[in-house]
């Protein structure tokens, strides 16, 4: 039985050329089902008008996780279409020109899989990481997506996780939350960048965002809400906090 064209998972490679200043999709066709990504480089590396430059990103819909982490690999970004939308964000292109990785994907595939094991997979091989600085990362990262999906996204609180019943409670918020295409279709970005010297991530939600003073000041054993960050900053060398709460970025030395 053949899949649905209309819900069979696609993997799109999309980049345009500014050719003469007339941005053109490069001879990729595209599914009518899927929106193109646009992807605009200021030079043409080639004469002819139809040329097949090297896909920077693929636009994705309906794969699974080692479908994702391939598409990721293969060319530097991955951008989720979701709820009819294109979730590529403003950091796309800011990425990509300093030869970085971007994801970005919806608050409910982000909340069905493990993006920050499959970006730091493909993180750690084409920059050849130690496996001790590779699993510093996916774990700073997995808590910054963690927070970025619950308490930004989905505007989950803290709440009380600390007996059975709070849990179950916890639990069943997430649930909820999660029904609601509003909330569901948020982006979250993974971005990095790796140079010699260090490697720069950071994780941006689509969330209300927070105070981060008052988060910092808020030094109590007992507090029920900024322990990710106390654990992010165990691991990364650098951890600043922007956007308006929405965007946390790490540095971790190489």
């Amino acid at each position: 039985m053949e899949s649905d064209p209309m819900t069979a998972p696609k993997i799109v490679p999309t980049v345009v050329c500014n050719r003469r200043g007339t941005p053109r999709l490069c001879g990729i066709e595209v599914p009518a089902d899927l929106q193109a990504l646009v992807v605009e480089r200021t030079t043409c590396p080639n004469d002819n008008p139809e040329c097949a430059c090297k896909p920077v990103v693929s636009v994705v819909g309906g794969v699974d996780e080692a479908g994702m982490e391939r598409a990721l690999s293969d060319f530097g970004g991955c951008v989720e279409v979701a709820y009819g939308q294109l979730l590529s964000g403003e950091h796309l292109l800011s990425t990509l020109e300093r030869h970085g990785l971007y994801m970005a994907l919806s608050t409910a595939t982000a909340y069905s899989l493990a993006p920050a094991h499959m970006f730091c997979n493909v993180l750690a091989e084409r920059h050849h990481l130690s496996p001790e600085l590779r699993d510093a990362i996916e774990l700073a990262v997995h808590e910054a997506v963690v927070n970025g999906l619950l308490h930004g996204n989905l505007e989950i609180g803290s709440g009380d996780r600390q007996s059975l019943e709070g849990l179950r409670r916890f639990g069943e918020t997430i649930s909820t939350q999660l029904r609601d295409p509003s909330l569901a279709s948020r982006r979250i970005e993974v971005t990095a960048v790796v140079s010699e010297r260090e490697v720069e991530l950071a994780v941006i939600d689509s969330g209300p965002g927070y105070e981060a003073e008052s988060l910092a000041a808020d030094d109590r054993p007992d507090r029920k809400s900024g322990r990710g960050l106390e654990l992010i900053r165990h691991f990364a060398q650098a951890v600043e906090v922007g956007e308006g709460g929405r965007k946390l970025r790490m540095r971790f030395a190489r």
